[in-house]
């Protein structure tokens, strides 16, 4: 799909989120049957922990945030392009050693070779232009930076990927309706439309090392979810 078909879609979809915030977290352990948070915390373990700035992409209202802490030894920016969630996660979060910016994937506001981590959870595959995303990541990142990636995985086996495909059309949506009483057309379908945009889990692997250099990728959930790390040189 063309660039123009994606900011339709991105739009789509920050307009859904905003409107889920107080049921957002919740119902992805429903449809991910829990399996979010253990990708998350299968992140941390592969990073470790880290010193000096730490960037939050696509923070949202903060639920990735609070744990991001315990790994940050230094301060942490929390970046969202909705000015509704980054107000949320103020609140929850609070604002000691952490900072709030709006701002968008593909022109973070930040120069160059000023922040030594990075994350997006849940985040990466929502932005219209995945390799600017990648540029501009490995462009603020320092020497030795790392970049953490957990999201939604696209299998590179081809009947394993239409499993997926079809649960991301058909099945999200009927859980997340069951479990919010939103009924079977509700916020959570725009996740198909990121989900048919992604790139397949070896695609992701391969543009990672390209941006940075250095990459591995895990498998999760059959495919279905991925952690990866980059790290710049």
């Amino acid at each position: 799909m063309k660039r123009r078909g994606a900011v339709t879609v991105w739009r789509e979809v920050e307009d859904a989120l905003e409107a889920i915030i107080e049921e957002y977290e919740r119902v992805n352990h429903v449809i991910s049957f829990l399996q979010d948070d253990r990708a998350r915390w299968r992140g941390l373990e592969m990073i470790g922990s880290q010193e000096g700035v730490g960037l939050e992409l696509g923070s949202g209202p903060g639920n990735f945030t609070s744990i991001l802490r315990t790994r940050v030894d230094g301060f942490l920016v929390c970046l969202d392009y909705s000015a509704e969630m980054l107000s949320v996660a103020r609140a929850r979060v609070g604002r000691d050693g952490v900072g709030f910016v709006r701002g968008i994937f593909e022109a973070l506001p930040f120069r160059s070779r000023t922040v030594t981590f990075a994350a997006a959870s849940y985040a990466l595959r929502d932005s219209v232009d995945k390799d600017a995303v990648l540029g501009e990541v490995s462009r603020i990142l320092r020497g030795g930076g790392r970049f953490l990636v957990v999201d939604i995985g696209k299998p590179d086996n081809p009947l394993v990927r239409g499993f997926f495909s079809l649960y991301m059309r058909y099945g999200v949506p009927i859980l997340a309706g069951l479990a919010t009483g939103y009924g079977y057309r509700n916020p959570w379908s725009t996740l198909y439309k990121t989900y048919a945009l992604l790139p397949t889990n070896r695609e992701l692997l391969e543009a990672l090392r390209s941006a940075f250099g250095s990459a591995r990728l895990e498998e999760r959930a059959f495919g279905g979810l991925v952690v990866a790390v980059a790290d710049k040189p």
